[in-house]
């Protein structure tokens, strides 16, 4: 009996503790459902306060925009006129004034231009080594307009200044200015493309080390050629850079890439870039390790260049002493032993205008030897 009544209790205590773990359990998923609706309660209502502001924000756009069209209605009909005047106007002022200043001049020149085509020669050979895209016969009427504007201004500036310090023959002698002023602006025409081309060759040049060094890693990375070409294009190498995105178009045109560096080394004079592409050459017809070759390619044009500023260092100091003695050392000696000569003959032995002539000598003699530095300074 007592053993029953133990079974019993112990049956109820754990049906009471059934009933605690559930009641329990059901208030916790009370709680939670609440606190599910609150927050969905929560969230609707912001979404219903964004919504209303939203509202709100478009009425008072849309209201402030009624009221910006009543006040343009007045001048509606004025601006419908002259819609397309402003759009043409707009259109025209995308092109730099330069080149619409050009286009003019070509216009208005270019029944001249057919003279002076002989004195330019191959002039559309230049052009293209200088990367200037334009026709030979508009580059040629741009000239002779500049040559003649160039002229006239001078013809009549001198005229002007002439006239009023010996009366007509001045005048004449100004107005016979512009024959040499045309001819020096067609000569400086004529000699632009070529410099040009230079520059932009000493330009490649400066970057082929690094452009190569560039295209040896891409290479040894596991990249293609034209792969490596294209990484060099979109690179921060000036002149190079162009000249390869010049080489990837030829390249997606149908050329070969063999061909897009010959083009390129008829565009560029750089001695660097055709031994490049003799290398590139050659690896494509019977294969190699190209991104060693590149290296070498490379370390040689830097040595060079390095040879290239020694060589200057050593002009430059020769340089250096020649233009002190000219600028510093022989005036002051010259001055020296003319006053020492005065003194002993009681009289100056050279006059001032001499002595003036002797100053204006050395002085362009320096000049002189300051072009010559320049020329010869390389560009590395």
């Amino acid at each position: 009996m007592a053993e029953g009544n133990i079974l019993l209790r112990f049956i109820d205590r754990i049906g009471f503790k059934t009933l605690d773990t559930a009641d329990s359990t059901r208030r916790m998923f009370a709680e939670a459902s609440f606190a599910l609706r609150e927050q969905e309660d929560a969230v609707s209502s912001i979404m219903e306060k964004s919504a209303q502001e939203k509202e709100d924000r478009k009425k008072a756009l849309e209201d402030r925009l009624a009221k910006i069209r009543e006040s343009v209605s007045v001048s509606s009909e004025f601006i419908g006129e002259d819609e397309s005047l402003e759009i043409e106007e707009r259109e025209e002022l995308k092109v730099p004034f330069s080149v619409r200043l050009g286009n003019i001049l070509a216009d208005s020149f270019s029944t001249y231009s057919k003279a002076p085509a002989s004195f330019f020669g191959d002039i559309q050979e230049s052009l293209y080594k200088a990367n200037i895209l334009m026709p030979a016969s508009k580059y040629i009427a741009i000239s002779v307009g500049v040559g003649v504007i160039a002229g006239a201004s001078v013809a009549l500036l001198a005229a002007i200044l002439l006239s009023t310090i010996i009366g007509v023959t001045g005048f004449a002698l100004g107005v016979v200015l512009f024959v040499p002023v045309f001819g020096i602006t067609l000569m400086m025409a004529k000699i632009y493309p070529n410099s040009k081309v230079k520059g932009r060759s000493d330009a490649f040049g400066r970057e082929m080390p690094f452009a190569l060094r560039h295209m040896a890693t891409q290479l040894s990375s596991g990249s293609g050629l034209l792969e490596t070409m294209r990484s060099v294009s979109v690179s921060d190498y000036g002149v190079l850079s162009e000249e390869f995105k010049k080489a990837i178009l030829e390249i997606e045109r149908g050329a070969t890439i063999e061909e897009a560096f010959e083009r390129m080394n008829i565009r560029i004079d750089s001695p660097g870039l055709k031994k490049a592409t003799r290398q590139i050459a050659s690896t494509l017809r019977t294969g190699g390790n190209l991104a060693n070759t590149l290296k070498i390619i490379a370390e040689e044009v830097a040595t060079e260049m390095r040879m290239k500023l020694k060589d200057f260092i050593q002009v430059l100091n020769t340089f250096a002493l020649m233009y002190m003695f000219i600028t510093v050392v022989a005036p002051v000696l010259i001055t020296t032993l003319v006053i020492a000569m005065g003194i002993a003959m009681k009289g100056l032995p050279l006059s001032a205008d001499v002595m003036w002539i002797l100053y204006v000598a050395f002085f362009g003699v320096a000049i002189y030897l300051s072009f010559m530095v320049k020329r010869f300074e390389p560009k590395v």
